[in-house]
Formats: structure tokens, C-alpha cells, sequence
């Protein structure tokens, strides 16, 4: 411990196991501020406890708003002379083992009025015999460095503020911290491809490049076009079939083979001669009959389709023709397609190789993959993170064994609301059963409030700043103890300041951090 330390007050009557009244002393109010380290000295027990300073206020004991006292009636004795003083209360963390290495144990004592109360203002002050861990950053004032518990990682954990408070650099700390020292492999899905892909560009995958379904398609047209899916779904998924297969009925013949349900060899057989047997209609009928649709994403990863708007419209207006369709449906299904959806669209599903499973292999080969999803429709991008998550269950299941992978979903409140369709399942599945496989998820996030209820209550750590609502400072409170940090606290932060909280935090009780500086 450094041979001096500063003297700001004595322990008033009144504490607890949890909080100790403060009274400062005059001269040295200028140094007690709120969320600094202090050591409370208990001569008496030879005990020395650890805390934080919280809820500073500044009294006089003749001005209060509940007494009526001769000031009232007389404000100029004000000039006569007042008796104010600055008191606060001490956020108790723990007592300090004695020893070499001086650890925090549970507070089972209150600490004694009239104990000695001292600022920690550096390393060599106290101490601590903190574990090693991740180092995102260090206590405000004091500069102690506050270790996250790894062993937390698969508890999952929340990151929330208002936009401009760093927290992209938080999760940058702790990725590199992850890389560096566990052997956890890590996805982000970088929801602007301005935050992450940018510093790890040797490990980006364009979601672009990923293969999507034909459902998923079908839904794209649908939603971009306004046409309604009671009318339009069924033509247009059958036209996206037929564009498919027509396709490789072209280029690559032997792929339709390959694209047929395997059954027995018999059936397999069967189902050839009457494939090979059949012609027009009929061929693509049972071509649709048989059609493997796992099978078909992983052909159009291997060997992509190249989509054409002419092409794809002319087949469009074949299939209402061949399912019944109206001629005013046909008609306004080909003017949605040349002037809603245009070149671009089609141009957009082209050129796509890489599957679900390619990006899991990416990240525990390398051990870190960014997806930047920046470029596609949010349909897209929250089909994208289910389908990695799936693949992820899919490893599990099979192999019955923990997958050490942390997911980070940048801008989570798109991708973990309860209207967020597929990656919602996806996210909530990994919050609700992944600790017990190594699997754990990091979301950021500006709203609180957005992140499903049932997503929230299993996270075990947080990092919040100032926020964006009151709404969310009421829904984090509500599923943790802030010991006393208040909506006007958050409020004050700077950039990159974050209180820890939760599972991951090895001081008990939040504490005010500065993340540290990434490159």
C-alpha cells in the first residue's frame, strides 16, 4: 500500500453490512467525488473495507426546507453566518483480507462511526489482488485496471447507450481481450460495417456474398414491390423455382440429378426414368416433387445463378399463365418487376457462394469472422444471423459438445425485438441454452427497451452509459441493483465511460470504468 493517503472524512452513525453515511471534511471536499475508490480504515476491529463514494450532497443544518428556523424571517443573519458541510454515503464492496495478496471478502460487519475515511487514488494505494482477466479498461479516478471474469462469457452480455458514448470501442476492447486470451472464437455481425469491419478487414465476409433461399427471396420481391402475399406468394415462388431450374437445365444439366430427393435405389432409379421420361411441365412438376431444398442452397453456393430480370419476368408471367392466374395479376406482377425492382435487384442476388456453414468454419479456423452486413435488406440481415446461430446448433447437436463462440450483434435492438422474425428465435435461443455449450452473445444496443424481456433477464453482465430514454434506466433497474446510481449519474458520462455490472464484474457492485484505448 502507498505510504500516504488522503484523509476525507469520518464513517457517520448509521451504517450497514451495504452502505456507510459519509461526513467530508471541508478542507477536502474538493477532492471526494462521486464513484471514487475509497478505504475505510476501523481501527477498533483493525478492518479495512472497500467502497465507492456515492450521492455527494451539501447541507446546513439552519436552511432546511422542513424546519422553520429565524432565517425565515430574517434572511440577512445568511450574512451572519451559516454552518454548511458535504456528506455522502460509501457503496460498500467488501472487506480487505489482510495478507500479501489482499483479496475482497464479504462485508459482515458495519463499519464503525467515526472510522477513518481515505480516497484511493492509485494501484499502489491498496493493492488489490484482483484475478487476471479481460482488461477493457480501468476504474475512472484511481486507474486501477478491473479485470472481467472470463468464466462469465457464456452467461452472455448486454452493452447499452445513447449513440456517441463509444460503444463500438467497448466491444472492440473486448474482442481483442477474447482473441488474445481465452480460447473462445468470436462472429460479429456489424449491422453498419462502419464499426467493426473496418479494423478487422483481413476477417470480413460480405453478407452479400452469402447464399439466401428461395423463400427468402420470394419475401424480398414481396416486400419490395408492396404486391399482396395472399395474391402474389405462390407465383412468385413458383417462378423463382422454374428460373432455377431452368438455369441448370442449361448450364449444368447433371445438377438437376443432383437436386432430386434421394431415396432408395429403386425409388432413385424409378424417379429418373420418369424425370428423364417427362417433358415440359410434366419435368419441372416432378423436378419440384423431389427437390431437395437443402441440397439446392448448397448448389447455389457451389455454382452460383446468374439472374436476369428479362429472363425471370418472362418466366413470371408463364407461371400465373400456368397456375391460373388473372390477366390484371399477370400485368401487375410485370410492372412491379421492370419499375420496383429493376436491374439492381437481380444484380444483388447474383455472385453469391458462401453458406451459413462457411462462415462457423471461417471463425474457428481464424477464430474471429466479421460479417458485414451493411448492404442488405434487413430481412436479409436477420435471416443471415439466424442462419449462422442454427449452424452453430447444428455442431452442437451433432457433436454434443461445447462450441466456445461468442456471437456480438451490433445495433441488437433490430435483430432481438419480438418482432424480429428469425434472428429473435435465433438470439433468444442462444440467451435461454447456450451457457450450457459455450455459447454466448454480445449485444449492443441503444434501446434497452427493445431487447425481448425473455433476452434481457438471461444476460449476467452489463456495460451501460448514459442512455436514451428514462425508460430504459426504469427497464435496467429492474433487473438489477444499481446501488445507487441514478438516471442524472448515467447522464454526466463521458464518452467511452461505462459502469460494469453483473456476473463479469469482480468488485460486487457497479463500478465506473474507462474503456481503454484501441487501435
Amino acid at each position: 500500500m502507498g505510504d500516504i493517503l488522503q484523509l476525507i472524512g469520518l464513517v457517520g452513525s448509521g451504517s450497514t453490512t451495504t452502505y456507510a453515511p459519509l461526513i467530508i471534511w471541508d478542507r477536502y471536499e474538493h477532492i471526494a467525488k462521486e464513484e471514487q475508490l475509497v478505504l475505510i480504515k476501523d481501527s477498533k476491529r483493525d478492518i479495512e473495507y472497500l467502497g465507492i463514494l456515492r450521492s455527494i450532497r451539501r447541507y446546513e443544518p439552519f436552511l432546511t426546507t422542513y424546519r422553520r428556523t429565524s432565517y425565515v424571517d430574517n434572511p440577512e443573519l445568511v450574512k451572519s453566518g451559516t454552518l454548511p458541510h458535504s456528506s455522502g454515503y460509501i457503496a460498500l464492496i467488501g472487506i480487505i483480507s489482510k495478507g500479501l495478496k489482499r483479496t475482497i471478502v464479504e462485508t459482515d460487519l458495519p463499519p464503525n462511526p467515526g472510522s477513518e475515511v481515505y480516497v484511493i487514488e492509485s494501484q499502489d494505494d491498496v493493492n488489490l489482488g484482483l484475478e487476471e482477466g479481460l482488461e477493457i479498461g480501468f476504474h475512472k479516478y484511481s486507474g486501477i485496471s478491473i479485470p472481467l471474469d472470463p468464466r462469465g462469457l457464456q452467461y452472455h452480455i448486454g452493452i447499452v447507450g445513447a449513440t456517441g458514448t463509444g460503444k463500438s470501442r467497448l466491444v472492440r476492447a473486448l474482442v481483442e481481450e477474447i482473441k488474445s486470451k481465452t480460447d473462445y472464437k468470436i462472429i460479429i455481425f456489424d449491422h453498419t460495417g462502419l464499426d467493426y469491419t473496418p479494423y478487422y478487414s483481413e476477417y470480413r465476409v460480405e453478407a452479400s456474398n452469402i447464399v439466401i433461399d428461395v423463400s427468402l427471396i420470394t419475401d424480398l420481391i414481396l416486400r419490395r414491390t408492396g404486391l399482396d402475399a395472399r395474391t402474389y406468394e405462390q407465383y412468385i415462388i413458383y417462378a423463382i423455382l422454374k428460373y432455377v431450374f431452368e438455369y441448370y437445365l442449361k448450364t449444368e444439366p447433371s445438377i438437376i440429378d443432383e437436386l432430386m430427393k434421394k431415396g432408395t435405389q429403386e425409388d432413385s432409379s424409378k424417379q429418373r426414368k420418369l424425370y428423364e421420361g417427362s417433358i415440359g411441365r410434366d419435368k419441372f412438376k416432378k423436378f419440384l416433387d423431389n427437390l431437395d431444398f437443402e441440397k439446392l442452397l448448397e448448389v447455389m453456393a457451389e455454382k452460383p445463378v446468374k439472374w436476369d430480370r428479362g429472363e425471370f419476368k418472362r418466366i413470371a408471367m408463364a407461371a400465373i399463365d400456368e397456375l391460373g392466374g388473372r390477366t390484371g395479376t399477370k400485368i401487375r406482377l410485370g410492372v412491379a418487376i421492370d419499375i420496383k425492382l429493376g436491374n439492381s435487384f437481380f444484380e444483388s442476388l447474383c455472385n453469391r457462394n458462401l453458406l451459413a456453414k462457411d462462415i462457423v468454419d471461417k471463425a474457428f479456423s481464424n477464430k474471429l469472422v466479421v460479417v458485414d452486413l451493411s448492404t442488405e435488406d434487413m430481412v436479409t440481415r436477420r435471416y443471415i444471423v439466424a442462419n449462422v446461430v442454427k449452424e452453430l446448433w447444428n455442431i452442437i447437436e451433432s457433436k454434443r459438445e461445447p462450441v466456445k463462440t461468442v456471437v456480438v450483434v451490433d445495433e441488437a435492438h433490430n435483430y432481438a425485438c419480438r418482432n424480429c422474425g428469425e434472428s429473435h428465435y435465433a438470439i433468444t435461443r442462444i440467451a435461454r441454452e447456450g451457457r450450457k455449450w459455450g455459447l454466448g452473445i454480445i449485444l449492443a444496443t441503444q434501446r434497452i427497451i427493445d431487447i425481448d424481456p425473455e433476452i434481457r433477464s438471461n444476460i449476467n453482465t452489463w456495460l451501460f452509459s448514459k442512455l436514451q430514454t428514462p425508460n430504459d434506466y426504469n427497464e435496467l433497474k429492474g433487473y438489477m441493483d444499481l446501488a445507487g446510481i441514478t438516471e442524472q449519474s448515467l447522464a454526466i458520462l463521458g464518452r467511452r465511460e461505462f459502469y460494469l455490472a453483473g456476473l463479469m464484474n469482480p468488485l460486487r457492485i457497479p463500478i465506473l470504468i474507462r474503456v481503454k484505448e484501441v487501435e
